[in-house]
């Protein structure tokens, strides 16, 4: 079993189409599922008609979604929505205990939402409660793996090459169904049992992704 953590998003394929989910924890999820793993996700939507349109596609794409909580007073984000736009749905410490307690089985856990220190910790807690191989996708910079323990991959998602200062909601989806499908490829080796080295290696393959190395 993969369990992603994180904040699902809406956006618009076409402008005048309609809402599609999107953002790292969905694109990481559903690639996940289509590679016949057993998927849930938890986390937070707003509860709103954008998240009700998650939860059908969620559920569409074959992924569980029985802890991914209602936040009323906060809407769904947006795919590349700015930071300070307006607040994101909650997913605080307790919210976090609560969500992965649902879990009977957790093999992989894939951290795919910035979180305050204390819902990290309780998010590494859960995983060594259950013996899961733990898996954070970040931005570049903004988590220092040191923080994180010798067990955690932490996987750096490079910032958008050529992009505006706020890049078009379509190129940052499209760069998360990018780097979502390398992230889901490794989790569902290692819930095959692949040695993390192994796993990470056969992941990577073909991509444009290149692993990183200070000398």
């Amino acid at each position: 079993m993969i369990v992603v953590l994180g904040r699902p998003r809406v956006y618009r394929p076409e402008p005048d189409g309609d809402l599609a989910p999107g953002g790292m924890a969905v694109e990481l999820a559903l690639a996940a599922a289509r590679n016949k793993a057993a998927v849930e996700l938890v986390g937070a939507i707003g509860d709103d008609p954008e998240g009700d349109r998650i939860v059908v596609e969620l559920g569409r794409g074959g992924v569980g979604h029985a802890a991914l909580m209602r936040d009323p007073a906060t809407r769904t984000p947006m795919v590349g929505q700015p930071r300070d736009a307006r607040p994101l749905p909650r997913l605080d410490a307790a919210d976090v205990e609560l969500g992965l307690r649902y879990q009977s089985e957790c093999r992989v856990l894939v951290i795919g939402a910035e979180l305050a220190a204390d819902a990290l910790a309780a998010a590494l807690e859960a995983a060594e409660f259950h013996g899961a191989a733990v898996i954070m996708v970040a931005a570049t910079g903004t988590v220092d793996p040191e923080s994180l323990g010798a067990d955690v991959t932490l996987l750096e998602r490079p910032a958008i090459e050529d992009a505006e200062s706020v890049p078009d909601a379509v190129v940052v989806a499209a760069d998360d169904a990018d780097f979502g499908a390398f992230v889901a490829e490794y989790a569902v080796r290692l819930d095959r049992g692949e040695s993390p080295a192994a796993a990470f290696a056969a992941a990577l393959g073909d991509s444009a992704w290149e692993p990183s190395f200070e000398e």
